[in-house]
């Protein structure tokens, strides 16, 4: 599953950037397997141990699509 998160993302006080770009904003939010990840506009990939698949349901909105790749379901969010 994922979602887009367009403003900073603050966690614990701190707001993430992507480590490799400096990124803090625009993120695609995934969850799978009990894990969170974060991808930035320029694709750069990193797990987010303080999140899990609680706080993804909680912050996220309900399905509106199903796409059989990755790739697919960041097309559809503009990524």
């Amino acid at each position: 599953m994922m979602m887009l998160w367009n403003k900073p993302l603050v966690i614990d006080g701190e707001v993430r950037e992507c480590s490799r770009c400096g990124a803090y904003r625009n993120w695609v939010i995934l969850s799978t397997r009990d894990e969170v990840w974060l991808r930035c506009r320029a694709g750069h990939e990193t797990r987010e141990p303080a999140l899990d698949t609680a706080w993804y349901n909680r912050n996220s909105g309900p399905t509106d699509q199903w796409h059989e790749t990755l790739e697919e379901g960041l097309k559809h969010l503009g990524h």
